[in-house]
């Protein structure tokens, strides 16, 4: 509950006459300039939230330690866990590289036909992606169909950790129903490899 004077309190908590805001950030009490959030809509900041919105949405195709009854991940998660620089996150390595991987899986889908693409297709559905098309500043963008999603995780693997699986299943103008289904798998199944 905010306190109603909350510069007088042991624990400030809220906004003072619309010009400080005192809170509580790890344990910690601190007051600070109250600055009200912009939300502007540059074409610059739409594009990088199309990028990461539509990385995001790929990533939740990754078995985490979390996600994982055997509390280990997918063997696609340990490789960018492992890889990432030090004090980053795993899924923050891969929004780093959000508009390359992006930018590549548009070029390469339309440089497959329509079986490959359904292999994609098919594999990201079965594991629970969906097709993205986010609005932004009220105009509907090009988002990630679910295929494009897990190719595009295809092409992180591939080109950031160096994955020989998912090499194959992206480096080819005709991959293979089983290339696109083992590099699913490497991101998708705590088994792979095994």
């Amino acid at each position: 509950m905010k306190s109603p004077a909350p510069l007088l309190s042991l624990n400030p908590s809220g906004t003072f006459a619309g010009l400080i805001t005192a809170s509580i950030w790890k344990g910690r009490n601190y007051i600070r300039q109250r600055v009200d959030p912009s939300n502007p809509s540059t074409a610059g900041q739409i594009t990088a939230r199309l990028y990461l919105g539509s990385i995001a949405k790929a990533a939740r195709l990754v078995l985490t330690s979390t996600q994982d009854d055997e509390s280990t991940g997918s063997q696609g998660f340990q490789d960018a866990r492992d890889l990432a620089p030090s004090g980053q996150s795993w899924i923050s390595f891969l929004q780093r590289y959000a508009k390359d991987v992006y930018d590549k899986t548009i070029v390469h889908w339309a440089e497959i036909d329509g079986t490959e693409q359904g292999y994609f297709t098919t594999n990201a559905e079965d594991m629970g992606l969906v097709d993205y098309t986010p609005v932004l500043g009220g105009v509907e963008q090009t988002g990630l169909t679910s295929g494009q999603q897990l190719m595009a995780l295809g092409f992180f693997g591939k080109d950031y950790l160096e994955n020989a699986v998912c090499s194959a299943a992206v480096d080819d103008n005709a991959p293979t129903g089983q290339e696109v289904e083992d590099m699913a798998l490497y991101f998708n199944e705590t088994t792979f490899g095994a």
